[in-house]
């Protein structure tokens, strides 16, 4: 599971500037370590082991589990902000484009508040 995060981590370009990962892959390696076999997802005990481990990784950098809904939601606004900011430039080079072309050129801009909804009827 810890692979697949970081491969989805990297395709997606966020980077890991805290080390988080690394520390992850640690407490996997001594929670193994400890109890001398592969960790599985029904070892009880080694899972209990496992979070425990993440706690004090969250602690360590600050992240408490009852509000990681909040920083998702911060992520997920960034996200769409630096998407809508990439539309607002495409569109915004596809008008200017536009408006060098030569067949615009002689035509005068239209008055918005000229044109009545009834003509186009």
């Amino acid at each position: 599971y810890l692979l697949t995060l970081q491969e989805i981590r990297e395709k997606r370009g966020f980077p890991d500037e805290l080390g988080a990962e690394a520390m992850m892959f640690e407490a996997l390696d001594k929670v193994e370590k400890e109890i001398k076999k592969p960790l599985m997802r029904n070892d009880k005990q080694g899972m209990a082991l496992l979070m425990k481990e993440f706690d004090a990784i969250n602690k360590k950098l600050g992240v408490n589990r009852n509000e990681l809904p909040k920083y998702e939601e911060q992520l997920e606004h960034k996200i769409a902000k630096a998407q809508l900011e990439e539309l607002k430039k495409g569109a915004v080079e596809a008008m200017e484009a536009q408006k060098k072309k030569e067949e615009f050129k002689d035509e005068q801009m239209v008055d918005v508040k000229s044109l009545d909804i009834r003509n186009f009827l």
